[in-house]
């Protein structure tokens, strides 16, 4: 699957987007997150994901971030 033009439910174009989302997150070498890393993170310092959401114009939208969070890019494995 690739990532949809625009999102479901607010309708904002989101395909334009992702290159730069992924390019800033390969930019970080820390990459640790709640779930694989340390369990004493500090959830209130702002992570690579909220700069990046921030960065790209999309950080006041949940709806929108589900869609760049969740993706699985697919056509990489075909």
């Amino acid at each position: 699957m690739i990532i949809p033009v625009r999102c479901f439910t607010c309708n904002r174009v989101l395909a334009s987007k992702y290159k730069k989302y992924l390019e800033i997150i390969a930019s970080e070498t820390n990459t640790e997150n709640i779930i694989s890393g340390d369990p004493d993170i500090d959830l209130s310092e702002e992570n690579i994901y909220q700069k990046a959401f921030k960065e790209i114009g999309i950080n006041d939208r949940y709806c929108c971030k589900r869609h760049m969070l969740s993706h699985i890019d697919l056509i990489q494995k075909i």
